[in-house]
């Protein structure tokens, strides 16, 4: 073979079809990606590009469109970020092992990439938030669990730039300690500038479009999911008195932004808009027919389709059966009366749809028993939550002195925690997990008194004041034949009795106490 001497004009020359090729082929020789290798499956893989073009609006000039091709060949197509200066970000959530492959072109045909990673089989994540599919009044996990909500609704400084890391460290560790998993952020994802809520919190400024503000967001938000905590915006996308963006355009642009680097992580779930976009008369911010449309424009643009609801006002919910809500939220009843409280909670519970009860059960919070002029006593917030999880709903608490952001979850100091309180919840929750609770549904129809839910092999019942049930429909006849029967002392869920129906069939409580019956087969 002959070799050719190098010299300046060959150099020169190669250089030059070395340019024209990148040119006509779209391909940006001059650009500098990397991307992570290897990564858990659920969690996200992120590739980086540094693009020499600049652009003097990088948020709406041009696109980063991506497509993605998973190990079993089917295809997913997203876009990246623009993510300050010379760089752009793409994100994709890993729900499938293998190898992926991915390319990446710019909208202006600026550039062009392409590679690929690998997602592990092994993983300590649980997958998506997501509805749990084989009982989806409950909430799940991709991975298969399903997940009880131990939900803790906090006050609007959580996001807070001005309120000290440390702080929020501490606050966590307590979370944890608590046993709760899912925190209900006020002015997330946008500030409700409002005296005694959001103002005078530096949260980040999501809107307009600011990279360094998102990454602000998401340092807290990857904490987190280190902590397996799942994060609910309390105000949603578009928050009251928050400054989101009015004109269709704007919203299309903030929602994409925020899909591309929030959606690809396992642990968020959206809300449309809140608190309450549909107050009564002369109070409404904004239309059912607003909320509607961004609910199905948020929907339609997240290839992972994470839950999707929106905040409602006191009262039913109106959007329960609605195409674009995968879940509901529901501000009430706030009462002690059992039946009325069961009774709301049922009749907003879609069948097919997880339920958060959000606004439900808040402790020293001035809009709850405001015509009791009173709060909630400890046996009636134990009795209340009994009920909640005996509905089937995902308990959101709240240890307030005043509104949503004032006492202990607003200063979040937990030395101004009532811990009392926050006992009989985790009792009450490390029971529900201690049962296949996934497997059940609310079955009023099969208990004379109390509450129930059951499947076609277990049952559990909840009498408030103790006494006597009869068990009807199925289980009138599966009782009997029940391999494990017990009281369950609902103050404290570790003490358990042997349960025997009497000669007439009822089961009677061993006293006028709250008490829990579970039968299996």
């Amino acid at each position: 073979m002959q070799s050719h001497p190098f010299t300046p004009r060959a150099f020169i020359e190669k250089a030059a079809c070395l340019w024209l090729l990148c040119l006509f082929s779209g391909w940006n020789a001059s650009a500098q990606g990397t991307a992570q290798s290897d990564i858990p499956l659920y969690g996200f893989f992120e590739g980086t590009l540094e693009h020499g073009r600049n652009y003097p609006d990088p948020y709406r000039d041009v696109t980063l469109h991506v497509r993605y091709t998973r190990p079993d060949g089917t295809q997913l197509s997203f876009w990246g970020f623009h993510d300050g200066g010379r760089t752009w970000r793409f994100r994709a959530h890993a729900d499938q092992p293998g190898a992926w492959r991915y390319e990446a072109e710019m909208s202006d045909g600026s550039l062009r990439t392409k590679g690929e990673f690998r997602v592990s089989k092994n993983t300590t994540l649980p997958g998506m938030i997501t509805v749990h599919r084989p009982n989806p009044v409950w909430f799940g996990f991709a991975g298969g669990k399903p997940f009880l909500v131990r939900g803790l609704h906090v006050g609007d400084r959580f996001f807070a730039a001005n309120w000290p890391d440390a702080e929020r460290q501490r606050f966590l560790d307590w979370v944890q300690e608590n046993g709760y998993n899912f925190l209900s952020i006020a002015s997330h994802f946008l500030n409700r500038d409002e005296e005694g809520r959001g103002r005078g919190w530096e949260t980040p400024k999501l809107w307009p479009l600011d990279a360094d503000e998102y990454r602000k967001m998401e340092r807290i938000l990857n904490d987190l999911a280190e902590r397996r905590i799942v994060a609910w915006g309390f105000a949603g996308f578009f928050g009251q008195k928050s400054n989101y963006p009015r004109a269709p355009a704007d919203q299309e642009l903030y929602i994409r932004y925020t899909l591309a680097r929030l959606a690809p992580m396992w642990h968020v779930l959206w809300n449309v808009a809140g608190p309450e976009p549909n107050l009564g008369e002369g109070l409404r911010w904004m239309s059912d027919e607003e909320v509607t449309r961004l609910g199905r424009l948020i929907a339609s643009l997240d290839p992972w389709k994470h839950p999707i609801s929106v905040h409602n006002r006191t009262g039913d919910d109106p959007f329960r059966d609605s195409d674009w809500t995968t879940y509901g939220v529901l501000q009430g009843p706030k009462t002690p009366d059992l039946a009325t409280l069961s009774r709301g909670l049922l009749e907003s519970h879609h069948p097919a749809k997880p339920l958060l009860a959000q606004e439900t059960l808040w402790s020293r919070n001035t809009y709850h028993l405001r015509s009791l002029k009173r709060d909630y006593t400890d046996k009636e917030i134990r009795q209340n939550a009994w009920v909640i999880q005996m509905s089937a709903a995902g308990l959101v608490f709240a240890d307030n002195d005043g509104n949503s952001s004032t006492g202990f979850t607003g200063t979040l100091n937990p030395a101004d925690a009532h811990p009392t309180r926050h006992a009989i919840l985790r009792r009450i929750w490390d029971f529900m997990e201690s049962i296949p609770f996934g497997e059940l549904r609310p079955a009023q129809e099969s208990v004379s008194t109390g509450y129930a839910l059951a499947s076609g092999t277990s049952l559990l019942a909840y009498l408030p004041e103790g006494g006597s049930v009869r068990l009807r429909g199925a289980w009138e006849s599966k009782a009997p034949r029940a391999s494990q029967a017990l009281w369950i002392n609902a103050r404290n869920p570790s003490e358990k009795r042997p349960a025997k129906p009497d000669a007439s069939g009822a089961f009677a409580a061993p006293d006028q106490e709250d008490w829990l019956l579970w039968l299996k087969q």
